[in-house]
């Protein structure tokens, strides 16, 4: 039976009450049982699975669900005997910090109070409990009624795990799903450091020294400083994508995918959906991004971009707007799907970006741009992992460019797929002539990290390469086709003076056309293939193409 895919549903108990695909990540119980440090942080980036996990735990652990439910009915937790005396044993505080952006303070603080009334509402029997005193239930009083002062704010869930330890007489679990939202969302802002202070209030007091706490799970996208949120948290086990352990429970692996295609009746897929959505590397796993992968399933196999278009990418904006040329010349070789050498800094804080612009490339492998990879010789690199995030990547690239309506680019696109020589020679020079600046163009590579942008609009129909080496070298931009409707397109670029005569020109652009066959370019293609050749004299293309069909 196939069954419904959970998109958009991060609640254990529904996904399993309503028969939902379950990827089973329950075998973090054992672990995290096995670890028994008091705080555990795992980062991840946004809907890599934290919320469902944080949920799944809830749903375990919890004393007011029952002992005997069938949640984890051949789950791989129910395997661990271990585990029994734990299951559904502890009261749990499980609290959300999403959706607390604000322009104020006033107004981060009046959210903040209406979220913890909710979460104190959810254990109103504390009210008419007899093992609380007085100051208890003021305290409770002040919370739930919304009325409670900041500094009570930076104690509610510290006075809540002691009102629930004094009632059930069992230590309290406490669960903290996206920790560093309200951090992010303040950042840049006047109040961003009484947020911060606000935030480092509640968390210290709940997770440090609490006689009441048996242990916390916290998440989040970013690893902010201990210096500036963990003060004095001692046993803090941290894990982030770098981390061996763990590596596997966050995400999609490669037989999960497989497993997943198998029930939608599409097995042939996995190339596919390998090339979109996978290369990512926590640890020492490949992972897939999984809200991409069940919604490339769910629009029954179509590919494109899922996971980019769920918030906004202001990282890569800030990016954009202040990247010295220095760190543009970097971005233009990540665009080309090339490796360079960085090591990524787990524990990065907004300020950091001022003291070395080159550690926003820490903030976008935490927050699953990029990803990093530690090779044998201890030494790591970045790049970009797949071909949704190409996409995003070329799609940035020419906002960068400055190219306003993506309706040029989509002609140009189509004009190089019909192999219109002419059109694609008008179209190339209005997009360099209205968009590209001089100083950009100082080299072949500038031209084609700007061709390779453009055609980034075919991602989904084509593969777009660029840099890669094949055949006897490396071609400057390769489009495998992805369906037999429409033909492979190879294209060489050369870059003449701009005082080159047309026949010059013309020349150069044969060049670069017999490049293409005598170092055997079209190595591993088949079936119709069109080859550019293309002159550039600055901004003006000369363009010339040739069509053959490729036999396997």
């Amino acid at each position: 039976m196939v069954r419904p895919l959970p998109i958009g549903v991060q609640d254990f108990k529904e996904v399993r009450d309503e028969g939902y695909l379950y990827v089973d990540k329950s075998d973090l119980i054992p672990q995290i049982l096995s670890q028994k440090s008091k705080v555990y942080l795992y980062t991840r980036p946004r809907r890599f699975g934290k919320s469902l996990n944080l949920s799944m735990l809830d749903a375990f652990f919890n004393i007011k669900y029952p002992k005997n439910n069938i949640w984890f009915n051949g789950l791989k937790v129910s395997d661990c005997r271990e585990c029994d005396e734990h299951r559904n044993a502890y009261p749990v505080i499980y609290m959300d910090f999403k959706d607390l952006d604000a322009p104020d303070l006033d107004l981060f603080l009046n959210k903040l109070r209406r979220k913890l009334s909710k979460l104190y509402g959810m254990h109103g029997y504390l009210e008419y409990s007899e093992q609380l005193d007085r100051a208890d239930k003021s305290d409770y009083d002040s919370v739930f009624s919304r009325t409670v002062d900041r500094a009570g704010i930076g104690y509610s869930l510290k006075s809540l795990s002691d009102m629930l330890y004094k009632h059930h007489g069992k230590k309290v679990i406490i669960l903290i799903d996206e920790y560093d939202n309200p951090i992010h969302n303040a950042f840049g802002n006047p109040h961003h450091q009484e947020i911060l202070g606000t935030m480092r209030d509640i968390l210290s007091s709940a997770l440090k020294g609490n006689d009441s706490l048996a242990f916390g799970v916290v998440t989040g996208v970013m690893q902010i400083s201990k210096e500036s949120i963990f003060s004095g948290l001692n046993n803090l086990k941290v894990n982030n994508v770098l981390s061996k352990d763990f590596d596997e429970l966050f995400g999609f692996t490669d037989e999960e995918v497989e497993a997943i295609l198998e029930e939608h009746g599409h097995p042939e897929r996995i190339d596919e959906a390998r090339e979109w959505y996978d290369g990512y590397r926590f640890g020492d796993t490949d992972i897939y991004n999984p809200w991409s992968l069940l919604n490339y399933v769910g629009e029954r196999f179509e590919p494109k971009p899922y996971w980019a278009g769920t918030s906004g990418n202001s990282i890569l904006e800030e990016l954009f707007e202040d990247a010295s040329p220095e760190l543009w010349g970097e971005f233009r070789l990540l665009s080309e799907r090339t490796s360079i050498p960085y090591e990524v800094k787990p524990a990065i804080t907004f300020k950091d970006l001022h003291t070395d612009e080159r550690n926003i490339y820490s903030m976008l492998v935490m927050s699953g741009y990029l990803t990093a990879e530690v090779h044998d010789d201890g030494k790591s690199s970045i790049r970009i992992p797949n071909g949704e995030m190409a996409n995003v990547f070329g799609r940035y690239i020419l906002d960068r460019l400055n190219i306003d309506s993506p309706m040029y680019v989509n002609s140009l696109s189509k004009a190089f797929v019909k192999g219109d020589v002419d059109l694609v020679e008008s179209e190339l020079y209005d997009l360099f002539a209205s968009s590209a600046g001089n100083a950009m163009l100082n080299d072949e590579h500038s031209y084609q990290a700007f061709v390779t942008g453009m055609l980034m609009f075919l991602n989904g129909k084509y593969s777009v390469k660029s840099d890669f080496e094949e055949g006897n070298g490396r071609y400057d931009i390769r489009l495998e086709r992805r369906y037999s409707d429409f033909p492979n397109i190879v294209i060489e670029i050369k870059r003449i003076p701009i005082d080159s005569s047309d026949e010059v020109a013309e020349a150069s652009a044969r060049k670069a056309l017999e490049q293409i066959r005598q170092r055997d370019y079209i190595h591993g293609l088949k079936g119709p293939t069109l080859l550019y050749g293309i002159a550039f004299r600055n901004k003006k293309p000369t363009v010339i193409s040739e069509r053959m069909d490729v036999q396997p």
